[in-house]
This record gives structure tokens, C-alpha cells and sequence, in this order.
């Protein structure tokens, strides 16, 4: 197989070209046997993919990071051992529960927020980046309008495990303003109880650092590089699919609906009662 990187890509290139040609043709005729072309990027629209795929040099599309599992995958599909279907029925449940959720990613390595972003973009969240742990907590400051935050461990001047304290010690104090009556939910976005969904994004998984992560108020973790059911398995505790939501709303306006419609006939029948007869029998 060939592996290109995307920022290495380029259409006019002479070895795209003789690849294009080669693969056309085949390796002494034998189109089959010819190695399979698979592109690296970190995020791509599903028009950019489909654009890349009509120039025919590559067989697939790979996100960064992936696994080797993925790289697999992917090259049993091109040989049409397997079928794609099962990949793309994953990414659209992890579409569905990322779908427009608001997400803060928070690590001072610039290739690894890059990276974050790509992958969470690709679900159809939109993600904003920083680079350091004050900047986290000037952004996650109530109210503000994040539905989680992904926080590096391994950070300078303060630590993820810091910044998720000094966020819960935040969150708390307002919990407490709202709940003891010295504050209105109003004046905090109409939230009555502050708790962002806090997870660590790091390589070192052992019980310790998972303890650790317990202990300053973190809500889990996810490896790096981002593992696709792992990401669906860590939000699914606090996002449910968009499908979910649209039927739950509709539900709840369809008994908002119903209630409004029995509150009006039993204030019309209470009012008629108080008509007297011969106004009732008027009205009949």
C-alpha cells in the first residue's frame, strides 16, 4: 500500500501522475495487484473527500490519528473483503451524539489541539482550542455556553488537574449563590446547576492516573490519540443522540400541548357551571 500525507498533496506532482498512469494500467497488465493508495488528513468535508476520490489515485481517506486496526479495515475494504457499512453506521451514531455540541479543547501542544480539533470536527462538533490552563478557566467561567471540555494533563504554570479544581471550586460557589437564594439561575444562562463534563485527554491510562483524575473532579478520560468507541463510550454518559432529542422533544410538546388543551376545557366548563340553568339550556 501507499500512504500520502494530505499536507504533502498535490495534483500536478509527476509522482501522482506516474502513480495515476501506473495504476490505470496495472503492474505488467494486472490492475488488481496494483498497491492500494490511502491519504492521511486530520479533518476533511464530505465534498472535499468525494473530490480528492473522483481524481483516481487513492482508494480511501484516512483520518489522523488512526489505529492500525483502521488501516486494516480500510485495506480489506479496498480489496472488497469487507463492507463499509458497520465503519460508517459507528461514525454516524458519534455524528449524532457530537452533532453541534460546543466543545473546548485545552492542551499547549499546538500538533495535539490540531489533531483533537480534526477529529471532533469531523463528528460535527464545533471545538475551540487553548493552549493553557488560565485560559481554560477565563472560558469556563459560569455562564458560559460549553457543553464539555477535553483537558491535557501534562501542562505549564497549571496542570489539567488543577484547572478542573479550580473550575469545580468555581462551578460550586454558584451552585450554592443559586440554591441559597443570593442569585437567580437567570443571571447564570438559566442554569440551576453548573457541572461541565471534564475529560482528560492522555497515553498514560494506568489505575493512578485515573484515581487522580476522580479525585480533582474530572468526569473520565479518553486516550491520545482518540479511540472511536471509546469517544462514543465516554460522551454517551452526557450527550444522547440527536434522534433521541428530537423525539423527546416532540414528545414533551405533544403533552405541553395536551395539557394546555385540558386546562382550557376544564376553565371553559368551570365557567359554564356558574351560567345557571336557564343560560345552560340557552346554550345547548
Amino acid at each position: 500500500m501507499i500512504l500520502i500525507d494530505k499536507d504533502a498533496w498535490d495534483k500536478e506532482s509527476s509522482t501522482l501522475y506516474s502513480i495515476k498512469k501506473q495504476k490505470k494500467n496495472g503492474i505488467n497488465g494486472d490492475r488488481i495487484n496494483f498497491p492500494k493508495v490511502f491519504l492521511l488528513a486530520t479533518h476533511l468535508s464530505p465534498n472535499e473527500c468525494d473530490e480528492l476520490k473522483k481524481n483516481g489515485v487513492i482508494d480511501d481517506i484516512l483520518m489522523k490519528p488512526f489505529w492500525l486496526s483502521v488501516l486494516v479495515c480500510s485495506y480489506r475494504e479496498s480489496l472488497g473483503i469487507e463492507k463499509r457499512q458497520i465503519n460508517r453506521k459507528k461514525v454516524s451514531k458519534l455524528g449524532n451524539l457530537l452533532l453541534q455540541k460546543r466543545i473546548l479543547v485545552v492542551d499547549d501542544n499546538a500538533v495535539n489541539r490540531k489533531v483533537a480539533e480534526g477529529v471532533l470536527q469531523k463528528y460535527g462538533a464545533t471545538v475551540t482550542c487553548v493552549e493553557g490552563g488560565r485560559a481554560a478557566l477565563q472560558m469556563l467561567k459560569p455562564p458560559h455556553n460549553f457543553d464539555a471540555c477535553f483537558m491535557d494533563l501534562q501542562m505549564p504554570e497549571m496542570d489539567g488537574f488543577e484547572v478542573t479544581r479550580q473550575i469545580r471550586i468555581l462551578e460550586n460557589d454558584v451552585n450554592e449563590k443559586i440554591a441559597c437564594g443570593e442569585a437567580s439561575a437567570e443571571m447564570f444562562g438559566d442554569i440551576f446547576y453548573w457541572h461541565i463534563p471534564i475529560l482528560a485527554m492522555t497515553a498514560d491510562v494506568t489505575q493512578a492516573s485515573n484515581e487522580e483524575c476522580k479525585k480533582c473532579g474530572m468526569d473520565g478520560y479518553v486516550s491520545k490519540p482518540f479511540e472511536e468507541e471509546q469517544l462514543y463510550t465516554a460522551m454517551a454518559r452526557f450527550f444522547k443522540p440527536s434522534s433521541y432529542v428530537e423525539a423527546e422533544c416532540l414528545r414533551f410538546s405533544t403533552m405541553a400541548s395536551l395539557a394546555m388543551e385540558a386546562d382550557l376545557e376544564c376553565n371553559y366548563l368551570t365557567r359554564i357551571s356558574c351560567l345557571g340553568e336557564a343560560m345552560l339550556l340557552r346554550l345547548v
